[in-house]
């Protein structure tokens, strides 16, 4: 558009202007691909009867530009190169993540030749607006984009309105970055959930034809036991076990079915049980374990098992118990050190590597193996 047309700016913005926002504010504009070329980026020149400056954010056709070059200002109107957003990147700061539109690039045009410039492999150019939240980026500052690491090794504030960030591909860390969201060093600030289910009656319980009893189930995160988690029952034959969503189950028909109970939240996070359905009459045991559910390193702890029939507890009956690592690692990181009828007492070992790790222990009832429970006793360093 030449500037004869400039007394006739309003006019043909009123007839050919398209709506745009331009740094959020509603605006008309006249929009045209800056080259009749087909490129590798899009790019466009835009004109506005509203200020215009380097860096501001034009959104238009559904894409989001940035303002790149210096602005042409006239009497009624404003021009400007824009070019598009390609990528959105996250820059955390020691654990306050923002995210930013940018322009990223593995070539740059060179103004003293006119000539396309390609970049050493591995290195970008990242083009992000000025404002008060870029000007914190640092050297070194580590960032993601299409889940690969990159680390800014050069800052150009030359150009008012935008930052030019040279940046080289830099390494993994598995322990901090969240690769899949690209978000570099999040676990580093952020408490990274580990999710376990339980349910507490061993891997085969009975209930007796029409009668009802809960289950027994417990939730963890980080081995730290959740108060009123959010819990999905399941069950794989109705018609032989029912099941509501607080854990009640009722015996329907004669015959066996397997309950599944799964964080609603997070429904990967799992446990099964085999329910059997028996006659009335049948003695229906269960097992409940108490005891501290966390053990430190070197110390020793005693834990009682409970039995149950049919809900009533019941003192005819005892268990044998044993005990693993959770993760079934070997060797075990403690031991057994007293059994005395349904009390036992382990003692943890003394390893600084046990921190964070955890002990299953078992106790199965010695007139029905099939019918065993678990607790989970989390082991933490003593300094």
């Amino acid at each position: 558009m030449t500037r004869s047309l400039e007394p006739m700016i309003d006019f043909f913005l009123r007839e050919k202007g398209e709506l745009v926002h331009i740094n959020g504010v509603r605006q008309l504009g006249l929009i045209r691909d800056a080259t009749d070329n087909i490129q590798m980026t899009d790019e466009k020149i835009i004109r506005a009867a509203t200020p215009l400056h380097t860096g501001d954010i034009v959104d238009c056709r559904d894409e989001r530009y940035f303002v790149t070059s210096q602005v042409d200002q006239n009497e009624k109107s404003c021009r400007g190169r824009m070019r598009k957003c390609n990528q959105r990147l996250a820059l955390n700061w020691s654990g306050q993540v923002k995210w930013f539109d940018a322009v990223v690039e593995a070539r740059t045009f060179s103004t003293e030749t006119g000539k396309v410039i390609s970049m050493p492999e591995g290195n970008i150019l990242v083009t992000v607006q000025d404002n008060a939240d870029t000007r914190n980026i640092a050297l070194n500052q580590r960032f993601y984009i299409t889940h690969q690491p990159f680390k800014i090794v050069g800052i150009d504030r030359i150009l008012n309105g935008i930052v030019q960030l040279s940046c080289t591909l830099d390494s993994i860390s598995p322990a901090y970055d969240d690769v899949e969201h690209n978000i570099a060093d999040r676990w580093k600030y952020e408490i990274a959930h580990t999710y376990a289910l339980h349910i507490n009656h061993g891997t085969i319980a009975h209930v007796r034809l029409n009668e009802i009893i809960p289950l027994n189930v417990t939730a963890m995160d980080n081995r730290n036991e959740m108060a009123n988690p959010v819990i999905t029952f399941i069950s794989s034959d109705p018609s032989v076990v029912s099941v509501d969503q607080q854990g009640q189950i009722m015996g329907i028909a004669l015959g066996q079915a397997s309950i599944t109970a799964n964080l609603t939240y997070h429904p990967t996070v799992r446990s099964t049980i085999e329910l059997r359905v028996v006659e009335t009459g049948t003695h229906i045991y269960s097992i409940a374990i108490t005891g501290n559910p966390i053990l430190k390193t070197g110390q020793s702890a005693s834990y009682v098992s409970h039995i149950y029939d049919h809900g009533v507890e019941v003192f005819d009956q005892s268990v044998e118990w044993s005990l693993r690592n959770q993760d079934e690692s070997t060797p075990i990181m403690g031991s057994i050190t007293a059994s005395t009828g349904n009390c036992v007492t382990i003692k943890a070992g003394s390893s600084i590597g046990a921190n964070n790790k955890a002990f299953a222990l078992t106790a199965t009832l010695v007139s029905d193996p099939s019918m065993s429970a678990e607790k989970n006793i989390s082991l933490k360093n003593l300094f």
